[in-house]
């Protein structure tokens, strides 16, 4: 087991109780105070406002909620309404050599990260990564004439200026045990939900969940199968199929947030998974994927940018599609058309 397994297994207990965590008290008092004292420092010293709007999706959790497939969606639901958005990310698991870093097609996942890679090849948009997502964020204004930044996670980037925050939360796991690093997963404090814009649940929220966010979860998402992914020859580029592997035993990857959820996707759709669960963000290599023979292998998106230089053929991504509703676009909506009056 891993050390992000050990504390997934207790973090997220369904009797909220665990007594190694509770040692880990004074660490979470400690964490809890600079957290606070970054909030005071940064509403004193707010970031200079953009020129275009900024749309922080993100989460108050450690690990996967779901908030990257919100962005792609978003992304494209800008673009078919005439918009030109583009995407800033912190880049976690990449190392460029220089910042901002400009996603291609041709982009190393070690370069850019996993996630921004991803989310360039699905939606065509303009991607910079920085660990400086403000710098990012001009540089897409300022060389791509984005009229729409779109950040993927950044709710505690408090130097990056935002106009309209939506927090996702996982509707099976919630928000654990309530508690902050190390002692939970909260990476602030609950009462954060009540300042952004929006919170969407992923997922139908479970009674747990509802009785910590209450009111507050207003929204809610599914992720649905969209289509199939094979790297081509040039290994930049994908085939986008309309159909995969046949229904039946495959080994199911995933090197996300909360692998479960994708395994239970792969079930619902008939597939006999064979799990094979990875550390968020891990860097495969291709012997860690060579199983037995000739049995598909699925993987999300995320994890098949980082295995395009070895591809084979029985190997295949899903691509997943957020599913959001009418209201939800209605109140983004609403927030642009503001945002260009205030601008007048």
């Amino acid at each position: 087991m891993s050390l992000e397994d050990w504390f997934n297994k207790r973090w997220y207990k369904k009797d909220g109780t665990s007594p190694a965590l509770s040692l880990l008290t004074p660490l979470e008092l400690l964490y809890s105070g600079v957290s606070n004292r970054r909030r005071v420092i940064s509403s004193r010293t707010p970031p200079e406002p953009l020129s275009v709007p900024v749309i922080v999706v993100g989460n108050i959790t450690v690990g996967g909620a779901g908030k990257t497939p919100l962005v792609a969606e978003l992304a494209r639901w800008l673009k078919e309404r005439g918009k030109n958005p583009g995407i800033v990310s912190r880049g976690y698991g990449g190392r460029a050599e220089q910042y901002p870093y400009q996603v291609t097609a041709q982009s190393h996942p070690l370069e850019s990260g996993d996630e921004p890679l991803m989310l360039h090849l699905i939606t065509g948009v303009p991607v910079m990564v920085s660990p400086n997502r403000s710098e990012a964020a001009r540089a897409l204004v300022d060389y791509h004439q984005c009229d729409v930044i779109l950040s993927d996670d950044g709710l505690q980037h408090y130097s990056l200026w935002r106009s309209f925050e939506i927090c996702v939360v996982d509707g099976s796991r919630g928000l654990g045990n309530g508690h902050m690093l190390p002692r939970g997963p909260l990476r602030e404090p609950i009462s954060r939900l009540q300042s952004v814009d929006l919170v969407v649940s992923n997922g139908e929220p479970e009674a747990s969940v509802k009785q910590q966010c209450g009111a507050l979860l207003e929204y809610q998402m599914t992720l649905e199968p969209a289509c199939w992914h094979q790297f081509n020859l040039d290994q930049t580029s994908t085939l986008r199929l309309t159909s995969g592997p046949e229904p039946g035993p495959c080994h199911g990857v995933a090197a996300i947030g909360n692998p479960k959820r994708f395994f239970r996707a792969l079930q619902r759709m008939g597939y006999k998974v064979m799990e094979q669960p990875f550390a968020d963000h891990h860097q495969f290599s291709p012997q860690e994927l060579h199983f037995d023979g000739e049995t598909p292998v699925i993987m999300t998106m995320k994890d098949a940018v980082k295995c395009r230089d070895f591809w084979e053929s029985h190997w295949w991504a899903l691509e997943v599609r957020a599913k959001l509703s009418d209201l939800f676009y209605q109140k983004v909506h609403q927030h642009l058309q503001q945002f260009s009056k205030d601008e007048k």
